[in-house]
């Protein structure tokens, strides 16, 4: 049994769903998921059943059995810099967005802890990822006006992410927030190829967008969807992508199954100095 802890938004779920599939199919075994991290939470909700996954919740007693004890004594200790023994299905990511062969060629149960946030986890089973994360419920009918605007035109995604990484500190000071020259650096490069495209602006602060790409007149700003699920399903449907630092558009543009795509990122994943060459784009990205 494969079972994967999954925290954080939805970006991040999409990422430690993925993994534990990649690992289940690769050893023929079953995975499941943990989602306890969500009944104490105030500012993220688990979203992962919005799409048609394979949704197996692991119960208590599986995940102590496969991860250890995580009580108030055991977190304690944890903090108080003790060891804290756990028993050898226990997997934890050691460093970010890096491929670890070790955890890739894990058998017998496993325990996930981590964000896995590297394409070389789940790239073989990208055909069946794309039928997963697929909405269990149709996109609002806003959303499907847009996704007829996105079809008809040459449509580019644009995500700008702010919120979180603009309001808590901590945050702000690990990811940072992408600059209007790193967006118009990318509009220049797509301008140059593409004869006439359209941006589709998103973002969880669109009136600032409204306020600072004025200078963008080939533009559309989705304002008026009903969910993450609305707007990620639009971003992949889009022609081309330019993403934030953001695992949110980072789905957008991977799940895009456009073969002649062009996908922009930042160079700059992250503000932090320890943590300044790492990246989860795909070679095949433009990095700018």
């Amino acid at each position: 049994m494969i079972i994967t802890r999954i925290s954080g938004g939805l970006g991040n779920q999409m990422f430690q769903y993925a993994i534990s599939k990649a690992i289940a199919q690769k050893n023929n075994d079953i995975f499941k998921l943990d989602i306890s991290f969500y009944p104490k939470q105030s500012l993220r909700r688990y979203e992962l059943n919005s799409f048609m996954i394979e949704e197996n919740l692991a119960n208590e007693d599986e995940c102590i059995r496969l991860r250890g004890t995580e009580g108030i004594v055991s977190k304690l200790k944890t903090k108080l810099g003790w060891n804290i023994k756990r028993p050898t299905s226990y997997k934890y990511e050691h460093c970010l967005m890096t491929f670890d062969e070790k955890i890739w060629e894990s058998s017998g149960d496993i325990y996930l802890d981590g964000f896995w946030q590297n394409e070389n986890y789940f790239k073989d089973i990208r055909n069946a990822l794309l039928k997963d994360f697929k909405p269990r419920n149709p996109i609002s009918e806003k959303a499907d006006s847009y996704l007829q605007d996105i079809k008809s035109l040459e449509s580019v995604s644009l995500h700008i992410r702010r919120g979180d990484y603009i309001l808590d500190q901590n945050t702000n000071e690990a990811h940072g927030t992408c600059q209007i020259n790193y967006y118009s650096k990318a509009i220049e490069y797509i301008n140059n190829i593409l004869a006439a495209p359209h941006y589709f602006i998103f973002s969880d602060d669109i009136e600032w967008c409204k306020q600072n790409f004025v200078f963008l007149d080939n533009k559309t700003f989705i304002d008026q969807t009903k969910s993450a699920i609305d707007d990620l399903m639009l971003m992949k449907n889009c022609k081309h992508n330019i993403i934030a630092n953001s695992t949110f558009s980072w789905w957008g543009a991977w799940l895009n199954e456009n073969y002649e795509k062009i996908v922009i990122s930042p160079s700059k994943w992250f503000e932090k100095d320890e943590w300044q060459n790492l990246h989860p784009a795909p070679m095949t990205w433009i990095k700018v």
